[in-house]
């Protein structure tokens, strides 16, 4: 990835946690909303529109400042392409590119992660809000492999938790969540205390 690449990631990902950031101060309410999957997503593209304008420098329109135009046609969209949210050129550049989820996303939706990449889209992020917890789950893909991100959800701060491979034989080595085994363990516990 050369060094534009690299940079433009790090601009569309500090827009995406500041569109976070002010998801949770704004909209938090849509979280709590069964079934809210396309509300959510309109809401985190407005959040997000608003971030890139602010990272990307660009002043706003005085003449209607409701209005917030992006350079180079490049546009905000929602469901488009099997993605929640989609910041692209029109032209087919897809520059980033956001599936939602209330819960852990599945096994499915982690692929459509590595397809979409695969497929061009210059930065990939899945995210699972979990109502239950402090944090907000992101998945980020590289290559042939998952990095799993923290957004806290109270200071807004981001920090990597680990990464799994997708594909490929199974390491010894390798770093696992292990979210079906605490699911087991908590029915095996509930079935025995039951008896």
């Amino acid at each position: 990835m050369g060094n534009n690449a690299r940079y433009t990631n790090i601009l569309l990902f500090e827009a995406f946690e500041t569109a976070l950031r002010q998801l949770l101060v704004e909209d938090e309410v849509v979280l709590s909303w069964p079934k809210a999957k396309t509300s959510l997503a309109h809401c985190l593209a407005s959040q997000l529109q608003l971030s890139l304008r602010k990272v990307l420098s660009l002043s706003e329109d005085i003449a209607n400042p409701y209005f917030f135009s992006l350079p180079g046609n490049i546009k905000v969209d929602i469901q488009r392409h099997g993605l929640d949210v989609l910041v692209h050129d029109r032209k087919g550049t897809k520059l980033l590119g956001i599936i939602l989820g209330n819960e852990y996303l599945t096994k499915v939706q982690q692929n459509h992660l590595l397809q979409a990449q695969a497929e061009g889209c210059q930065l990939v992020l899945g995210t699972s809000f979990l109502p239950q917890r402090e944090y907000i789950l992101l998945y980020s893909p590289k290559q042939e492999s998952l990095e799993y991100y923290h957004f806290n959800k109270a200071d807004g701060t981001t920090t990597h938790l680990k990464q799994k491979d997708v594909d490929g034989e199974k390491d010894s080595l390798q770093l696992l969540l292990g979210i079906k085994e605490r699911k087991k363990k908590r029915r095996k516990q509930v079935s025995e205390r039951d008896q």
